[in-house]
């Protein structure tokens, strides 16, 4: 479990750094404090983006008690993680926030012509900067599906779950609790 933490976090700091490189470049940035893409009920993830959350809750003692508010939760609800009042782009857990989360704004899919289309908020998409991105610069874009391509290398199955954003949160939780529950003495936890 430890190392396909480790593999995941990987994917996950690599599409960030490649993210930020883009929005650098690019000169693409979020509004100061919109937080509009969190404000989504919809928002789609695999548990394996989640796996480094539910692990380092897990280590710091706090996995029943997230695991618990989770259930408690209604379907479609804003992502457990949302915090309006919170200092790091209003999540409270930034560190450990899902590919999604990483990518959605700064990140490409390709549409039926195999041209780059970005993937962003409408915010983004209709600010000046994006009209004007030349299309060789939007080919340095991260791609969504490459990233979540190298999930899926990992694990083929929890890499193609796709779920509401706290399902996948909680089913992260499940998989590492359990595991963490049954596995040998001696092991690194």
């Amino acid at each position: 479990m430890y190392r396909k933490v480790q593999r995941v976090q990987k994917v996950l700091k690599n599409a960030a750094l490649h993210a930020e490189k883009f929005s650098h470049k690019s000169g693409l940035t979020c509004v100061a404090n919109c937080h509009h893409c969190c404000l989504k009920t919809d928002i789609s993830a695999s548990p394996l983006e989640f796996l480094p959350l539910a692990y380092h809750l897990y280590k710091t003692g706090k996995a029943e008690l997230f695991y618990d508010q989770l259930e408690k939760l209604p379907a479609n609800t804003l992502c457990i993680n949302f915090s309006p009042l919170g200092a790091a782009g209003a999540c409270s857990e930034y560190a450990y926030r899902g590919l999604i989360c990483r990518l959605f704004g700064y990140a490409t899919n390709h549409d039926k012509q195999g041209h780059n289309r970005l993937v962003s908020c409408k915010t983004i998409k209709q600010s000046p900067t994006a009209a004007l991105l030349p299309p060789k610069l939007l080919a340095k874009a991260p791609v969504m599906a490459d990233y979540y391509m190298q999930l899926a290398a990992i694990d083929f199955k929890l890499g193609n779950e796709a779920m509401p954003i706290n399902q996948a949160i909680k089913r992260a939780l499940e998989l590492v609790m359990t595991y963490y529950m049954y596995r040998g003495r001696g092991r690194r936890a």
